[in-house]
């Protein structure tokens, strides 16, 4: 459709492992004012774990990152959230 398109963030969530800090790494660059925008590929995995299809996201940056809330009496499972603005996205299927 004509006219200038509106692009929706993009909210991606992961289980947090021992020594895995690549989002907050990430996210630092932004506190530091060093940040490079990425092209960021989030593929679809069948039950071998090949990818049936691949999202794209152009000039992605990240704008937003939560954790879990870290309570010494809770019991969940320890979930992180990073939210990303992009310039454009495009879909390929494998």
């Amino acid at each position: 459709m004509p006219g200038i398109a509106k692009l929706g963030n993009i909210i991606m969530k992961k289980g947090i492992f021992v020594n895995d800090s690549a989002f907050w790494n990430w996210r630092k660059e932004l506190a530091m004012n060093t940040i490079k925008k990425r092209t960021v590929t989030i593929k679809l995995l069948d039950d071998e774990g090949k990818a049936t299809m691949q999202w794209h996201l152009n000039s992605a940056r990240p704008i937003k990152i939560t954790s879990t809330d870290l309570k010494a009496t809770g019991n969940e499972v320890a979930i992180e959230s990073l939210e990303l603005a992009h310039e454009g996205i495009t879909l390929s299927e494998s």
